[in-house]
């Protein structure tokens, strides 16, 4: 039944498509928050596929982003949701693909080379992920990754692209001395193109990477639960051990991009003494417990809310209730 509702938000969708009158291309290259959209897109894909895999699965430890792991996700993530498309649906996408492909051309100019691969590679990227975004939330809201970069077109109105080779990005890279020598690989270049003759080229931090080199860090350090390691001792390891810089990964970064996914996943737990890599059963617990606590105070403080909504007659009762509803 879920395939049959998929399939026919998809035909609706697809023939209420417009033919991309608005679509524009920047001719400046102002702000950095692409850097941003693009990298969280790119470690949600990760993320994604990765949270599915089984516990008992080991990463390697030189585990690190690439294009081709990349593509790969995108092929799982595909295969789970929208394995059974009908050629139609499929035909009237490829056709709504050359549209936009069109206008792309049209607003490029004179900017658009044939000969220019990272251009051509940077149209396919956008416009997949255009359509992918449309799709998604529609049909997959809850789970779009596409959901992060898609702006980067639709509202900044610049193609974007990424790469794993260094070649194509190592001229825009700080020189910072400080940092290690294995930080400074986990890298991915990021471009955008706007209605100018030369890209903007920077690089993003590859989070997914550096999530792996963090535990790999607590674990050595033995930052278990009984050694837990507080938040701003975190901070301080990727400044000091690291070398990674607040311009690379601030501390908002760091809690948002590399503790909360881990503990999302339970590799991270936590209690008020700090943060722990959970190795046991007892790492598990004391972080269960911890939580537990906290449920039992919210849930008392909800209580009481109830209670007093009583004291005073509320025709809406019911919506104090919301904390025991089956």
């Amino acid at each position: 039944m879920l395939l049959l509702i998929k399939r026919l938000q998809l035909k609706k969708l697809v023939t209420k498509m417009t033919q991309f009158d608005d679509i524009e291309l920047s001719t400046t290259y102002r702000g950095s928050s692409y850097k941003t959209m693009l990298g969280d897109h790119l470690t949600s894909v990760l993320d994604l596929v990765f949270d599915e895999v089984d516990e008992n699965q080991t990463v390697d430890k030189n585990f690190k982003f690439s294009t081709r792991l990349y593509w790969e996700c995108i092929e799982q993530i595909h295969d789970k949701n929208f394995n059974t498309i009908s050629e139609e649906i499929e035909d009237k996408l490829s056709t709504q693909k050359l549209v936009l492909y069109k206008k792309i051309l049209s607003k490029l100019g004179i900017y658009f080379r044939e000969d220019d691969v990272l251009l051509s590679r940077s149209i396919d990227f956008t416009v997949n992920n255009y359509f992918e975004n449309i799709i998604f939330t529609e049909v997959l809201p809850e789970i779009n990754p596409w959901k992060y970069c898609d702006k980067i077109f639709t509202e900044s109105h610049l193609l974007y692209s990424f790469s794993d080779n260094k070649d194509e990005y190592k001229g825009m890279l700080r020189q910072n001395y400080k940092e290690s020598e294995l930080s400074k690989e986990l890298t991915i270049g990021v471009l955008r193109k706007g209605a100018r003759s030369e890209f903007g080229i920077g690089y993003i931090k590859d989070n997914f990477a550096i999530r792996k080199l963090f535990l790999d860090i607590l674990d050595e350090k033995n930052h278990n639960s009984k050694k837990p390691i507080k938040i701003i001792d975190i901070f301080e390891l990727f400044r000091i051990d690291l070398g990674i810089s607040v311009e690379d990964l601030s501390d908002n970064n760091i809690s948002n991009w590399i503790l909360k996914p881990l503990k999302k996943i339970t590799k991270v737990g936590s209690n008020k003494e700090g943060y722990f890599i959970i190795r046991d059963e007892d790492d598990l617990y004391r972080s269960y417990w911890s939580h537990y606590k906290n449920y039992l105070g919210f849930y008392d403080t909800l209580e009481r809310h109830r209670k007093y909504s009583e004291k005073l007659n509320t025709s809406n009762d019911f919506r104090f209730k919301e904390h025991i509803k089956d």
